[in-house]
């Protein structure tokens, strides 16, 4: 019996425009996940699918993003914190419009 090849399964984050140009570090894929799904706030746990990273990763960057405002804390779900983008930080918007000018460019490419 011929084993089962397994895909590569990729996450969201890696690949997008944040990533190549700011390199595949925790944070930029927490920031590209998030940035992917703007309109609803995420646990750790999908934070972490969609990013390609393990959840104890995501937990050790997540107070870093905070203190700089790019996220933020909206409520607690069963006592796990839901996170999302922070749209009232400029560093925040600025990123988000950082993203948009570079799939731009691609798009031009």
């Amino acid at each position: 019996m011929e084993a089962k090849k397994k895909e590569p399964t990729g996450s969201y984050a890696e690949g997008t425009v944040l990533t190549e140009l700011f390199g595949e570090t925790p944070k930029v894929k927490i920031i590209a996940a998030l940035l992917s799904e703007s309109d609803v706030d995420l646990n750790v746990t999908q934070i972490a699918e969609l990013a390609g990273l393990h959840r104890t990763t995501v937990h050790g960057h997540i107070d870093d993003l905070r203190n700089l405002e790019v996220i933020e804390e909206t409520r607690k779900v069963g006592g796990s914190p839901m996170y999302r983008i922070n749209r009232e930080s400029d560093v925040a918007e600025d990123v988000a419009e950082l993203e948009w000018d570079l799939l731009d460019v691609v798009a031009e490419e």
